[in-house]
C-alpha cells in the first residue's frame, strides 16, 4: 500500500480498537502535507463553477479518481493513518434512490429538493442516477486500486435525514405527528435502500480492502462489515421521538454489522446517549466537536460513561487536547483522529505524545 511501512500492524491496532483493547498505544490517525500544492494539483482539485462541470466534478469515474490519486500522492499517513478514496455522492445520498427525487450537485455537497407529498408514494429506484453511479465510481476505484489504496463505503447514513431531505424537515415533523405509522413504514422502506447500497458496496471494495471496510470521512478501517449510523434531525428531535422512530431503525442497522459506528453530530444529541448506549451491538460512539459548542474536552464524564458503557470512543480532536483527553480517558477503545496537521514533524511529534500518554 502507498506511503505505508507496515498495514498489517495497522489493521492489528484498528483490530483491538474494535475489540476495546489497544494493542501498543492509542490508537491514532493523523495526516499532513507531504509538499505545498502544484499548478497541477490546483488545476485537478480545484472547485469548478460551471453547473455541467460541477456534476462532473461530483460523478464522472475518470475525474474523481484522478482528484484520488492527487490526495494520495501528497499527504502522509501517521500512526494508524492508511490510503483511503472516498466515492460518496453526499451525506444521506440515498435519498436519490427513490422515484421522483430531485438532486443538485454544488461545488461542495448535494442538494435535494423536497419532492414528496404523500408518504405512501415512496418507491425504490434502482434505475435512478445516484444509485448506479455510485456503484459505478466504486467499481471504477477497485479496478484502480490495485492495491495502492482501500476504498470507502458509500456516505449513505441516517435514514430519517433522507427522508427529510425527499420531504423537507418542518413537513416530515409535522407527519412524525400527525401520521406516525406512515413514517415508520417509510423509513422501513429507506431502510432497504441503506441495507443494500451498503451490502453491494462492501461486495465490490472487500477484496481491495483485505476483507475490511471503511468509512472516508472518520478514515476508520475495520476487519469486517462496517458502515455508519446517524441521525442528524435528532437534534431537534425529544428523547420519545428519537425513541420511536430511531431507534428502532439503529438497532436493526447494528445487527447488520460486524462493527457499528454512531455519528454523535452536536450535544443536543446528548439526550439521546442513554438509548445509544443500551443498543446491544453498538460498538463505537463518533464524538463531534460542532463549531460555535463547546470543545470534547467540557464533556469529559460524557465520554466517561460512554466508556463505561462498554463503547469505543472515536473522536476529532485539536493538538492541545491530547493530553487532557488521554489524562482522563480509558486508552483502550480510543480513536483519535488528528487530521490535517500543520506539517508532518507536527505529526510525529503528537503521535509521540499519545505513545507517551498510553494507559490502561
Amino acid at each position: 500500500m502507498l506511503y505505508v511501512n507496515d498495514i498489517e500492524k495497522i489493521k492489528s491496532r484498528w483490530s483491538a480498537f474494535w475489540n476495546g483493547e489497544v494493542l501498543d498505544r492509542c490508537l491514532a490517525v493523523v495526516t499532513a502535507r507531504r509538499s505545498p500544492q502544484s499548478d497541477e494539483e490546483r488545476k485537478i482539485t480545484r472547485l469548478p463553477s460551471d453547473p455541467a462541470e460541477v456534476a462532473r466534478y461530483w460523478a464522472d469515474p475518470e475525474w474523481r479518481i484522478k482528484r484520488a490519486r492527487i490526495g494520495v500522492e501528497h499527504t502522509w499517513y501517521g500512526g494508524d493513518a492508511f490510503p483511503l478514496v472516498d466515492v460518496n455522492l453526499g451525506a444521506a445520498g440515498h435519498a436519490g434512490f427513490f422515484k421522483g427525487a430531485k438532486h443538485e450537485f454544488a461545488p461542495t455537497t448535494v442538494w435535494f429538493e423536497p419532492t414528496l407529498e404523500n408518504l405512501e408514494d415512496l418507491e425504490f429506484d434502482d434505475n435512478s442516477f445516484l444509485y448506479k453511479r455510485t456503484l459505478e465510481l466504486v467499481r471504477a476505484a477497485a479496478e484502480d486500486s490495485n492495491g495502492d489504496y482501500m476504498i470507502a463505503m458509500s456516505d449513505c447514513s441516517g435514514n430519517i435525514d433522507a427522508l427529510s431531505h425527499l420531504m423537507g424537515p418542518e413537513e416530515l415533523m409535522l407527519r412524525m405527528i400527525e401520521e406516525p405509522d406512515e413514517v415508520s413504514k417509510a423509513l422501513k422502506k429507506i431502510q432497504y435502500a441503506y441495507q443494500k447500497i451498503h451490502r453491494e458496496t462492501y461486495d465490490i471494495v472487500k477484496d481491495v480492502n483485505g476483507g475490511g471496510s471503511c468509512i472516508g470521512w472518520l478514515r476508520t478501517f475495520a476487519p469486517g462489515f462496517h458502515m455508519q449510523m446517524q441521525s442528524d434531525m435528532s437534534v431537534m428531535l425529544s428523547g420519545e421521538m428519537f425513541d420511536q422512530f430511531i431507534e428502532p431503525e439503529l438497532r436493526e442497522q447494528s445487527t447488520l454489522m460486524d462493527y457499528s459506528l454512531y455519528h454523535l453530530d452536536g450535544i443536543e444529541q446528548i439526550r439521546h446517549l442513554d438509548t445509544l448506549l443500551s443498543i446491544e451491538k453498538l460498538h463505537t460512539i463518533q464524538w463531534t466537536q460542532v463549531l460555535g459548542q463547546p470543545p470534547c474536552t467540557a464533556f469529559i464524564p460524557e465520554l466517561q460513561k460512554i466508556q463505561r458503557a462498554g463503547k469505543n470512543l472515536l473522536i476529532h480532536i485539536t493538538p492541545s487536547q491530547i493530553e487532557p483527553l488521554m489524562q482522563n480517558l480509558s486508552s483502550k477503545g480510543l480513536c483519535l483522529l488528528l487530521v490535517g496537521a500543520r506539517s508532518v514533524d507536527e505529526g510525529e511529534a503528537m503521535l509521540k505524545d499519545i505513545e507517551k500518554w498510553t494507559h490502561e
